[in-house]
C-alpha cells in the first residue's frame, strides 16, 4: 500500500465520523438562525409599528395591527415549513412528533384569530383589548417553543420559550402603549440573541 493510500489514524477516523454526523444533523433540522431571526425581526418591527399607531384609548390601530399581523403570519408560515422540512427527513416517532408540533403552530394561531373575532364581536374595546390581544398569541409562542425544546431536548429553544413567557408577563403589567416597546426590545431582542448564539455555535462546530 502506497503512502497516499494508507489508512486514516483513529483520530482522523473519528473526525470524519463527527463531520458526517454534523452534516446529517444539520440536513434534518431547521436552521435556528433563520427561525429565531425571522421571529426577532417580526416582533421588533411589528411591535414598533403597533406602538406608533396605537389609538387614543390604547386600542390597537388597524394599520399597526395589519403590519404586525402580516409579519407574524410570515414568521408562522416559515416555522411550519421548516418543521415539515425536519419531519420529512425523519421516520417513525420522531417524524410524527415534529409533524404534530408543526400542526400545533397553525392550529393554535388559528384558534387565536377566532378568539379575537369573538372579542370584537362582543364589543370589547380600550386598553384591555390591547393587553389581551398581545398576551394571547405571545403565550402561544412561548408554550410552543417550550414544547418543542422539551420534545427535541433543545435547551436554547426551551429557555427562549420561558423567556418569552416572562416578557409577556412584564409587558402585560406595563400596559398599553409601552408594552409594545417591551415586547419589541425584550421579546424581539431575545429572539435575535438566540439567533446570534446559534450562529456562534455553528462557527465553533
Amino acid at each position: 500500500m502506497g503512502e497516499d493510500e494508507k489508512s486514516p489514524t483513529p483520530a482522523e477516523s473519528w473526525a470524519i465520523i463527527d463531520a458526517q454526523r454534523r452534516q446529517v444533523r444539520e440536513s434534518l433540522s431547521s436552521d435556528d438562525r433563520m427561525l429565531y431571526g425571522i421571529w426577532g425581526l417580526a416582533w421588533g418591527i411589528g411591535y414598533v409599528a403597533m406602538f406608533f399607531t396605537v389609538g387614543p384609548e390604547g386600542e390597537p390601530h388597524l394599520l399597526g395591527g395589519s403590519i404586525f399581523g402580516g409579519l407574524i403570519v410570515a414568521a408562522l408560515v416559515f416555522t411550519v415549513v421548516h418543521s415539515e422540512r425536519r419531519a420529512s427527513g425523519l421516520g417513525g416517532a420522531g417524524g410524527r412528533m415534529n409533524a404534530r408540533l408543526g400542526t400545533a403552530w397553525g392550529a393554535s394561531f388559528g384558534a387565536s384569530f377566532f378568539i379575537y373575532g369573538g372579542m370584537f364581536s362582543a364589543g370589547l374595546e380600550g386598553e384591555g383589548v390591547g393587553v389581551v390581544a398581545n398576551g394571547l398569541p405571545c403565550l402561544v409562542v412561548a408554550c410552543l417553543f417550550m414544547a418543542s425544546g422539551a420534545a427535541w431536548n433543545d435547551t436554547r429553544q426551551y429557555r427562549l420559550g420561558v423567556w418569552i413567557a416572562v416578557v409577556v408577563a412584564i409587558a402585560s403589567v406595563t400596559g398599553v402603549p409601552y408594552l409594545y416597546l417591551v415586547m419589541a426590545g425584550l421579546g424581539g431582542g431575545g429572539f435575535l440573541v438566540a439567533a446570534l448564539a446559534d450562529y456562534l455555535d455553528r462557527r465553533r462546530a
